[in-house]
């Protein structure tokens, strides 16, 4: 009997909690974007197209398999998954000559996010309107209870 005395002072059911955790979805798509920058690199000798889809997909994922709470995470994500792709892999794509280290990474930077930068924006729209249909849905199931 106490559980039912529990739910009636909470005033509502018990919520679900379908879904993975936030920041393991992204520390999981982060690794996927990485990993596939690294191939790229390896095969292409630069950051590129299927970097922009890896990013894309784990970006439309993500929210969908997020839990309902957590997911805002998910919509940070592709800028920084980007950016920490391009940090580990674009390493063997910095220039071994002319100026100083500082100067060579900052030019492989920008090289690397300027001609990227329509994936990262794609991805950051399609992860944010993702997580934001996916809270609309949340607060009308809610009040549906």
């Amino acid at each position: 009997m106490a559980q039912p005395e529990v739910a009636e002072v909470a005033g509502s059911a018990p919520t679900t909690t379908r879904g993975i955790r936030g920041w393991l979805v992204v520390s999981i798509a982060t690794l996927v974007v990485i990993g596939v920058a690294v191939v790229e690199v390896l095969v292409e000798d630069r950051i590129g197209p299927w970097t922009g889809t890896a990013l894309v997909c784990v970006a439309v994922i993500a929210p969908l398999i997020t839990r309902h709470g957590d997911r805002s995470l998910p919509a940070m994500m592709p800028p920084l998954a980007f950016l920490a792709a391009v940090l580990v892999a674009g390493q063997a794509l910095v220039e071994p000559t002319g100026g100083s280290w500082r100067t060579r990474e900052a030019v492989m930077l920008i090289e690397t996010l300027g001609a990227n930068a329509a994936w990262v924006v794609a991805a950051t729209v399609a992860s944010v309107t993702l997580a934001t249909i996916g809270h609309l849905v949340d607060r009308h199931r809610s009040r549906a209870l």
